[in-house]
């Protein structure tokens, strides 16, 4: 009888071995539009912190091309905002097409003559009328966000900025194909910036080692208007402008470097160089830095974590009795981060020996973020400390269950089944 025990229960770990676990990106939703009477398709990436926050707001990447190049896209803001922590991580939302003709006929503008099929008007129309609002009724989005195309999604986005500045903040126009009917876009610049005045956008042009895209004859109209404001002293548009030739790219290659150089761009300093980190000693030398992050993107901010774990270290170095004050400053303009000023400033605590202080802030931080896989872990560390196994046990117990259902990363995972199992 042991034998066969001993047999169905090898037969049944070699079955678990072989079962496939599909690792998920995104989700795919089908919209009804009523602005273009059709059913449409949307992919959503959502960040990995995004089911173990409370109070936190995501900025939003609007991806055009989005069934072509959802995939690279997330890669990269992975690598960008969790592993690297050089931008906030943000939700992407890729826009689908229906094939070569759709695509033409929705980023292309109509014209009688040339493009009579041209139907970008009624496509932004419904990007910004229904899509937009879709994301923000259904996700914890802020105000703060990015249309990104490519080729002729390049021209979308450039068009949109032209014709329609408000619809976005910030614009992302990859290799746009600037040459479509006639070089029409280059022609409307001056109009522009006519019309318009102190718009607070900012625009991140490139292109690849490519001939003909139009590209260069546009970036010569932007700064050609840009000197005109200067020289007779207009109202300046206030277009924050970088434009960027990647010649070791293709038409192809140049999107992963683009977004790469513009997100980084847009969110310079929010990794700190070293040189400035490294001397701070106070909190207030570290909000002026990342105050301007918190009013773009709003009360939903969250500040970089590893950095913010920094700065609590240096400030408990430099004046441990400041370190308790930095709880209001934290309530008062960074809600977000309550959870982990308290999960920081716990191990703080715990690491010099007051594992009094240590288990109150680590229990409040489970309190005010209960979906924190990081709070809880750090807590389940704390009573490891008291030598009281079960405790811990339970905790790392929790929070790899919470880790399979809010589909943490695999590293993650792997670390947490490690330690559940150093604990049996």
């Amino acid at each position: 009888m042991k034998c066969i025990i001993q047999f169905f229960l090898i037969l049944n770990t070699l079955n678990l071995l072989g079962q496939e676990t599909a690792i998920e990106i995104g989700y795919k939703y089908k919209l009804e539009s009523e602005v273009l009477e059709e059913t449409r398709s949307i992919n959503v990436y959502l960040p990995h912190s995004y089911k173990s926050t409370t109070h936190t707001s995501y900025p939003v990447i609007y991806l055009m091309d989005g069934d072509y190049n959802f995939h690279y896209v997330t890669g990269l803001m992975d690598q960008l905002a969790v592993i690297s922590e050089r931008i906030p991580e943000m939700i992407i939302v890729g826009i689908d097409d229906k094939g070569h003709a759709d695509y033409v006929k929705n980023r292309t503008p109509y014209d009688k003559e040339n493009n009579p099929t041209g139907n970008s008007e009624l496509f932004l129309d419904y990007l910004l009328n229904e899509v937009k609002p879709y994301i923000k009724s259904r996700y914890k989005v802020s105000d703060f966000d990015v249309l990104i195309g490519h080729s002729l999604g390049g021209l979308f986005t450039i068009n949109t900025l032209l014709q329609e500045p408000e619809s976005f903040e910030n614009y992302i126009a990859i290799s746009p194909s600037l040459w479509w009917n006639d070089f029409n876009s280059e022609k409307e610049v001056e109009a522009f910036f006519k019309k318009h005045e102190k718009i607070d956008k900012r625009l991140y042009l490139s292109i690849g080692n490519e001939m003909g895209m139009g590209v260069l004859g546009f970036q010569n109209q932007i700064d050609i208007n840009t000197f005109a404001d200067a020289y007779y002293k207009n109202e300046p548009l206030d277009l924050e402008y970088e434009f960027n030739i990647f010649k070791e790219e293709n038409h192809n290659s140049v999107g992963l470097i683009s977004i790469k150089t513009a997100l980084e761009k847009m969110f310079e300093n929010y990794e700190l160089p070293k040189d400035i980190i490294e001397n701070i000693k106070t909190f207030e030398e570290y909000d002026v830095y990342l105050r301007e992050y918190q009013k773009k993107i709003g009360d939903g901010f969250q500040l970089p974590k590893r950095q913010f774990k920094y700065v609590l270290t240096k400030i408990y170095e430099n004046d441990k009795e400041n370190l308790e004050k930095v709880e209001q400053k934290i309530k008062d303009s960074y809600r977000a981060s309550l959870g982990d000023y308290c999960n920081y400033t716990g191990n703080i605590y715990l690491t010099n020996g007051d594992l009094e202080k240590a288990k109150n802030l680590l229990q409040k931080s489970c309190e005010v973020s209960p979906t924190s896989l990081e709070n809880i872990v750090s807590l389940s560390e704390m009573y490891l400390k008291e030598e009281n196994k079960e405790k811990a046990k339970i905790l790392y117990e929790k929070a790899l269950k919470m880790a399979i259902d809010q589909k943490a990363s695999n590293w993650y995972l792997n670390q947490l089944e490690s330690n559940v199992r150093k604990l049996e």
